[in-house]
């Protein structure tokens, strides 16, 4: 029976991954977290408190459960904060990967770390695994050296890159899905970008993603996102569709017009070439799939 550790385990794909392992009587999940555990009423399962940016705290805990496999999804993922608080992102993304990494290393466990759209500069996406990386903003840099750390400590790793992660879970905070359906629902209107692009992925199908690496050999880098590459705006709509809701109380801005600290890459996206040659298993999900999903959960 593989035991697999993951970090940041109160995330909604910390949660999702979690409840598919719970699903499977041949794995032993553990879950971990800086703050309480937030998602007890999936089941049984441990826990314990962890904090990546404290190197005894990480060594600690996977000492006392040694783990087969590591799932690594504790980051600091709001990349406007990221851009406004240097330290505290290296602190995570970076010098927290790295703990993980080196206590990995040290009791022979694989590494399964999650990485980032945002280590391209979305000049020329969507983009495969082998396309230049050009990270512009800080979160993106910290998520492409934290990759750097995994590949020079660890040689039984693999990172997946993901992006625009969609879903529903209690005590997580609204994906973009959830935040328009509430707004469009409430009668307000929404601003929504035009010039970018990207992948967007359901948690769940995420989360069965990760388990298929964790459970795998597999080394290097995989693209793991949805299959549908699609503009902001022309997700909106789809999701206006999906749900039931009055697409003309979307309102079409550019990125520059929301004056947001980051930096974000406009033509984007992920293409899942790689993973579907791989792990032929795993039906990855198109935009519409996922929205129908999410729709059942919450309509």
């Amino acid at each position: 029976m593989p035991r697999i550790l993951i970090t940041g385990g109160n995330g909604l794909l910390g949660t999702k991954v979690i409840e598919q392992a719970l699903a499977r009587p041949e794995i032993d999940i553990i879950s971990t977290s800086r703050d309480v555990c937030q998602n007890g009423y999936l089941g049984q399962f441990m826990f314990s408190r962890l904090d990546i940016t404290d190197v005894n705290s990480v060594q600690r805990v996977l000492v006392q459960h040694q783990p087969d496999v590591v799932i690594h999804t504790a980051a600091m993922t709001n990349v406007d904060a990221c851009e406004t608080h240097h330290e505290e992102a290296w602190a995570i993304n970076v010098s927290g990967t790295e703990h993980v990494a080196q206590t990995c290393r040290d009791l022979g466990a694989r590494l399964v770390q999650l990485s980032s759209e945002y280590v391209y500069d979305g000049t020329a996406g969507p983009y495969t695994e082998t396309d230049p990386v050009n990270p512009l903003g800080w979160y993106a840099k910290t998520k492409w050296e934290s990759e750097e750390r995994v590949r020079s400590i660890v040689e039984n790793a693999v990172i997946g890159r993901t992006t625009i992660i969609i879903g529903q879970a209690p005590h997580v905070r609204p994906n973009f899905v959830l935040w328009l359906v509430n707004q469009l629902r409430s009668g307000q209107m929404a601003n929504i970008v035009v010039d970018q692009i990207g992948s967007p992925t359901l948690a769940e199908n995420l989360a069965e993603m990760v388990l298929a690496l964790a459970l795998s050999d597999a080394r290097g880098v995989y693209h793991t996102a949805g299959d549908t590459v699609i503009g902001r705006y022309d997700y909106a709509c789809l999701i206006c569709d999906v749900f039931d809701l009055d697409s003309s109380m979307l309102i079409p801005i550019t990125t520059t017009e929301l004056n947001q600290p980051a930096p974000r890459p406009l033509k984007a996206g992920l293409l899942m070439d790689h993973f579907k040659q791989d792990f032929p298993n795993v039906h990855v999900l198109s935009a519409r799939e996922g929205l129908e999903a999410i729709k059942a959960q919450v309509a």
